[in-house]
């Protein structure tokens, strides 16, 4: 068994976490699934222990993690109805025609791939403490973090389903297809994770660099606008089929318009998440074994 005591500095939860787990004095910091699925259980732990302390010490704890996109609709559906004048698109299948359902149905994907990003960042940083000290998978501190806000959208969108049948649609026989969404989501994600937070020990400037490129996806990603509205024949093709904007609209086509997405939205949304993990992968595990140094 190994023990950590308080000198670690880790008194957040980690280090108990990692002392539940049995062997990782022998365990090899390089990424492999063999590594993940052998120490799944402190992969358990570090997601569990990122759900609870999430909203710690806060009154309203997890209420915020719906209030957050909720505030946001308000404001854009306002800048877009009342202040731009927009249309709400109909929904094919649905037949609905509302902007805020619209807005939320590629909010919260977006959001399960950026808030997972910012906060995997530092992640490795964070715990510089830990990795000079326990052999463990490096890796498990990114996945964690894709994990715990997986079951974070997970329970936004059984909220929003609800909202949904409240304006009589519907849809809760299309949240098997949005968990292969989500899943693929996920792929893509971890793979920009690992490949930032790995960059972000040698290069501090990237979580500034990050919070411009989120920015600048959000708001190429067909979230507070219609692409069909758009009048730029390659404007409208980046919103469409950007590296967040082909996810964002496959949701959008799953929730909103009640329709399975086409095969070659599929195809491109797989090879986005395959390509980017399999470079962020390695692109972590290259640099891993020098984290102890250089932190």
């Amino acid at each position: 068994m190994l023990a950590i005591g308080p000198a670690d500095g880790r008194p957040d939860g980690t280090a108990s976490s990692l002392a539940t787990v049995r062997g990782l004095d022998n365990v090899d910091c390089r990424m492999s699934l063999r590594t993940a699925v052998a120490h799944r259980n402190l992969l358990y732990l570090l997601a569990l222990k990122e759900l609870r302390t999430r909203y710690r010490k806060s009154i309203l704890g997890w209420a915020w993690s719906l209030l957050n996109p909720i505030s946001q609709m308000i404001i854009f559906s306002i800048l877009f109805l009342k202040v731009f004048g927009g249309v709400p698109p109909r929904g094919n299948a649905s037949g609905l025609e509302n902007f805020p359902l619209y807005f939320l149905s590629g909010l919260l994907p977006f959001q399960f791939f950026s808030i997972s990003v910012t906060a995997s960042i530092g992640s490795v940083h964070g715990a510089s403490s830990l990795i000079k000290k326990v052999a463990f998978p490096h890796e498990h501190l990114v996945l964690s973090i894709v994990v715990a806000q997986f079951v974070t959208v997970c329970i936004e969108l059984l909220v929003l389903s609800v909202t949904f049948l409240l304006f009589g649609v519907f849809m809760f026989q299309w949240l098997l297809p949005m968990l292969l969404l989500l899943g693929l989501i996920g792929l893509f994600t971890t793979g920009v994770a690992l490949a930032l937070s790995a960059a972000n020990v040698f290069f501090h400037d990237i979580n500034y660099l990050w919070g411009i490129v989120a920015q600048l996806l959000f708001y190429s990603s067909p979230i507070i606008f219609v692409p069909e509205q758009i009048p730029s024949d390659a404007v409208r093709a980046v919103s469409n089929w950007g590296p967040t904007g082909s996810f964002v609209r496959a949701a959008q086509e799953i929730l909103y318009d009640n329709q399975f997405p086409s095969l070659a939205r599929w195809a491109h949304v797989a090879a986005f998440a395959v390509v980017a993990f399999v470079a962020g992968a390695w692109f972590f595990n290259k640099l891993s074994p020098r984290f102890a140094e250089e932190l």
